[in-house]
């Protein structure tokens, strides 16, 4: 089993606010734990010293904690404003980046698109590592009746998007993808497998009727001779296996 550190975050900040837009972006990010929030130097040093995040958020006014603990791979500094010389020094000191004032989630996103990438660069079996945290972080997630959307990040070559659960109709494997399709009509494509994939939705109304298609129940019109009726023109089969569920679901 590959250990959550990998993916842990710890924040240092006595800025409540701050905390709480950092905890914000960071819950979109579905591979991502934020184990520790920090709020004075000494409690920072105390738990970077005895665990190994893979992110250290921290007020650039506690740089100096830098010099007594044992560094993560990356370290992002917060602060309200900042120029050209200051970012210069930080990065050489060993900042992987800072993040600013307004904290926007694309700023968020282009820091941390750039820290898995360079992550992945770095190890041949990330793709596998992901997928395995990916499993084990089906643990941590949030209340499924709080949970609204879920943030996937994007690759070099997809974008990153917001999936709002209540939008989503159904999903069904493609090949290595997986295709969702949306009420609006439209769908989109992720590398991904179905088993993984399905553990980032509710898993009371997103059911796998087969091998190969999970429903949102929710979107249902009917049950028609071992059939599940989306619309007019979709409709699937239901396979023996998984019908129990599906049919309780229905008499609640």
């Amino acid at each position: 089993m590959v250990s959550n550190k990998y993916y842990e975050v710890i924040i240092l900040s006595e800025n409540e606010t701050r905390v709480t837009q950092l905890k914000d972006l960071l819950s979109r990010y579905y591979s991502i734990n934020i184990a520790f929030v920090c709020r004075s130097a000494a409690e920072a040093i105390e738990c970077l010293n005895h665990h190994r995040p893979m992110i250290f958020f921290l007020d650039l006014s506690y740089a100096e904690v830098l010099h007594d603990i044992r560094k993560p791979p990356f370290i992002v500094g917060l602060c309200d404003k900042m120029n050209t010389k200051r970012i210069k020094h930080y990065l050489k000191i060993g900042f992987f980046d800072i993040f600013h004032n307004p904290f926007t989630e694309r700023e968020m996103n282009s820091i941390m698109g750039k820290i898995l990438n360079i992550y992945g660069a770095y190890s041949k079996m990330n793709h596998k590592i992901i997928r395995r945290v990916e499993e084990e972080n089906a643990k941590y997630a949030v209340n499924e009746s709080a949970a609204k959307s879920i943030f996937i990040m994007g690759s070099r070559k997809e974008e990153s998007v917001r999936i709002v659960f209540e939008h989503v109709l159904f999903m069904k494997k493609v090949g290595n993808h997986i295709s969702v399709h949306f009420e609006d009509g439209s769908n989109r494509f992720f590398r991904s497998n179905l088993k993984v994939f399905h553990t980032k939705f509710p898993q009371s109304t997103f059911q796998k009727i087969n091998k190969s298609v999970v429903v949102n129940l929710d979107k249902v019109m009917g049950i028609e001779n071992n059939r599940i009726i989306i619309d007019k023109e979709t409709h699937f089969e239901i396979s023996r296996s998984f019908k129990k569920p599906i049919m309780e679901f229905f008499k609640q």
